[in-house]
């Protein structure tokens, strides 16, 4: 089932154009990753389609519908890459959680019982009452996807979720939302300045410079005329590991 479909899609801002004739459809229940250089409009697919910013030509379907009807839904999730949730917020862990349901019917017990049974799934059980702003980047992340999980979406949206965590938590954290797709059904797409992650936990690749440089498995993404094209002539491939011949794990630097 096509859970996300955009067709033909330009965004121009400003008369600029940000992204230009962009096509791509997911599968319910993929794990997406888009990637590609800064400023090359990775956030502005994302926020287009949440229905955040109008196209300038073509249309999103999620959920099979536009998006701003599917937002009212109740069944998309989206975790921006700056935290809505001010550093020195002073309320708990459980107080955060809590503000994924303030829209939800429920009485005060009930949404309580399901921050909790989300908190512990997070696997933050025993923080419930620490102050969030004392966490540590990885800890705050689970909390903020635990605060995205509480209102059951479909499909979420993660902006640079990597941001802020070392490594360790990092390859913790993806293999968490890994996790979320088997357990949950969920559909997954994050934008990630990290292309070395996602060989091995997503399952296509989005390469967006503007265009849609390449939309797919993995495997054929990690190709050097794929990655020029995408973030420059001067791309140089640093690190390959041979071993590795399903994911084709590369490290790449941008010279520009």
């Amino acid at each position: 089932m096509k859970i996300l479909e955009v067709k033909d899609l330009t965004v121009k801002i400003e008369n600029n154009i940000i992204l230009e004739d962009v096509n791509l459809e997911v599968e319910e229940g993929e794990i997406v990753a888009v990637v590609g250089p800064n400023g090359g409009g990775k956030t502005t697919l994302i926020k287009t389609c949440l229905g955040f910013i109008k196209p300038t030509k073509g249309y999103i379907k999620l959920l099979g519908k536009p998006p701003r009807e599917a937002i009212k839904t109740g069944k998309v999730g989206y975790l921006p890459q700056k935290s809505s949730i001010p550093k020195n917020f002073p309320y708990s862990v459980l107080d955060v959680v809590l503000l994924g349901l303030i829209n939800k019917k429920l009485s005060k017990k009930e949404k309580i019982e399901i921050a909790l049974q989300y908190i512990e799934y997070v696997g933050m059980k025993g923080f419930e009452h620490a102050p969030y702003s004392k966490l540590s980047g990885g800890q705050q992340q689970r909390v903020s996807i635990a605060r995205v999980l509480v209102a059951d979406p479909k499909i979420i949206f993660l902006d640079e979720p990597s941001t802020g965590i070392d490594v360790v938590a990092q390859e913790s954290f993806y293999d968490f939302l890994q996790r979320l797709r088997k357990e949950k059904g969920l559909t997954i797409i994050m934008v990630s300045h990290d292309i070395g992650v996602v060989g091995t936990f997503v399952d296509k690749v989005a390469g967006l410079n503007r265009k849609l440089h390449y939309y797919g498995d993995t495997k054929g993404f990690f190709q050097k005329h794929i990655l020029e094209n995408l973030y420059g002539s001067e791309v140089k491939l640093l690190v390959h590991s041979p071993e590795c011949v399903t994911c084709e794990h590369f490290h790449i630097q941008d010279l520009h």
